[in-house]
C-alpha cells in the first residue's frame, strides 16, 4: 500500500481503485502515469495497492516502467462516457455547421445525437453529473459543447423528476436544440441579438417533420422567466412550458460554470440560488443544486488563496462548503468570506 502523494509514474496497480461511493475508478493492471496520479488525487484516494519486487514498499528508483504495450486504464463506465462525448460534441458540431452553411435542420443527424445523449444519461448512472462537471473539452465549437452539456443536465433533470421516457426523449432534444437559432444568420447583419436567436430557432424547427410542437415551444421560450422578465414575449408562469423552465436552468448552469478556461461550479450555483425564488423554477432549483452539491463532494479544489482543498461537507442551505487544506485545516466558506473557491482541479482525461 502506497500513499498516492509518493507515487511516480510507471508503477503498476496490482489491486482496483474503488472511490468511497463504490464507483471503480482504475481497474487493476493499470500502468499509472502522471494524469492517472492526478485522477486520483481528484477523486481524494489517499493509498493504492503497488505491484512491487520481493514485497517491498516501491520508492521512485524502483518504478516499474510500463511496456510499448501497457497503458493507463481508466475504469470502463468513465472510458464510456469519455467516448461517448467525445462523439457527441463532434456529430453535433458537424450538424450545426450544416445548419449554418444550408439554412436547414438536419434533424435525422440531431435527433440521432439527442438519442445518443439519453443513452448515456440512462447507463451511465449516478456518477453522470461527476463527470460532466470536468469534461468541458475544447473538442468543438462553443455552441456545440453548450448545447450538449445543456441537453445532459436537462435529462438528468428529467429523470429527477421522474420523466417516462416519451418526456426523457423530447426534453433532451429541446435542450440540443435550444440554441439552434444562433445558427441562423441574417444577410444584413452579421450577428443576432439573444431575442433574435430564440425566435430564429423556433421558426427554424417549426414544421420540422420529427420535432414535436412542445419541442418548438420550448426552445421558443427557455429565456422566458417565471416573474415575466424574460423574453421574447414576457411571458408567466404557467404559460411557460416545462421543459422551457428544466432548459433555462441547465442553459444558466452551464454558461456559469465556465466562464474561464476552468470550471467553477459554484458561480452557477450562486446565480440559480439567486434567482430562484422569482425567475426561475424553485422546486427545480433546489432539487438540481442539490444533486450538484451532492457530486462535489470529496472533489478537490484551488482556493483564491492558491491552496489545494478537498470539499467535505454542505450545510443545508449553503453553496458555500466546508474544505479541507491539504496541511489538513478545516475551512468554513460560508463564515470565512476572506476566500473563496476559484476553480476545479481538472485532471486530464485520456479520450483515445
Amino acid at each position: 500500500m502506497v500513499a498516492v502523494k509518493n507515487l511516480s509514474p510507471g508503477l503498476i496497480l496490482s489491486d482496483a481503485v474503488i472511490t468511497p461511493a463504490g464507483k471503480t475508478l482504475l481497474n487493476a493492471g493499470g500502468v499509472l502515469s502522471q494524469r492517472a496520479i492526478s485522477l486520483l488525487s481528484m477523486w481524494d484516494v489517499n493509498y493504492v495497492y503497488i505491484n512491487a519486487e520481493d514485497d517491498h514498499e516501491p520508492s521512485e528508483s524502483q518504478a516499474i516502467l510500463p511496456s510499448p504495450s501497457s497503458s493507463f486504464d481508466i475504469s470502463a463506465e468513465c472510458m464510456q462516457f469519455f467516448q461517448e462525448y467525445d462523439s457527441i460534441l463532434t456529430s453535433t458540431d458537424s450538424s450545426f455547421e450544416f445548419v449554418r452553411n444550408q439554412n436547414k435542420v438536419p434533424v435525422l443527424a440531431l435527433k440521432s445525437t439527442s438519442f445518443a445523449i439519453y443513452s448515456s444519461i440512462l447507463t451511465t448512472g449516478p456518477a453522470l453529473m461527476d463527470y460532466l462537471l470536468i469534461s468541458d473539452y475544447q473538442l468543438a465549437s462553443k455552441i456545440a459543447r453548450h448545447t450538449a452539456m445543456v441537453a445532459y443536465i436537462c435529462g438528468l433533470i428529467g429523470r429527477q423528476l421522474n420523466y417516462n421516457e416519451t418526456e426523457l426523449k423530447a426534453l433532451t432534444l429541446a435542450g440540443l436544440l435550444h440554441d439552434i437559432g444562433k445558427m441562423v444568420i441574417s444577410h444584413e447583419n452579421s450577428s443576432t441579438s439573444e431575442k433574435d436567436h430564440v425566435i430564429n430557432g423556433a421558426r427554424l424547427i417549426k414544421n420540422v417533420k420529427g420535432i414535436s410542437d412542445e419541442v418548438t415551444l420550448s426552445v421558443l421560450q427557455h429565456h422566458e422567466y417565471l416573474d415575466g422578465t424574460g423574453f421574447p414575449m414576457g411571458i408567466s408562469g404557467p404559460k411557460i412550458h416545462p421543459y422551457a423552465k428544466i432548459i433555462a436552468i441547465a442553459d444558466i448552469f452551464h454558461y456559469h460554470s465556465y466562464l474561464e478556461d476552468y470550471c467553477n461550479p459554484f458561480n452557477a450555483l450562486n446565480v440559480i440560488t439567486k434567482d430562484m425564488f422569482g425567475k426561475l423554477d424553485p422546486t427545480i432549483c433546489q432539487m438540481f443544486t442539490k444533486q450538484v452539491r451532492d457530486s462535489l463532494l470529496n472533489s478537490n479544489v484551488i482556493l483564491s488563496d492558491g491552496q489545494e482543498a478537498t470539499i467535505i461537507f454542505f450545510s443545508p442551505n449553503s453553496n458555500d462548503p466546508i474544505v479541507k487544506t491539504l496541511d489538513q485545516k478545516l475551512i468554513d466558506l460560508s463564515a470565512d468570506k476572506t476566500r473563496s473557491i476559484n476553480r476545479m482541479c481538472t485532471p486530464d482525461y485520456p479520450l483515445s
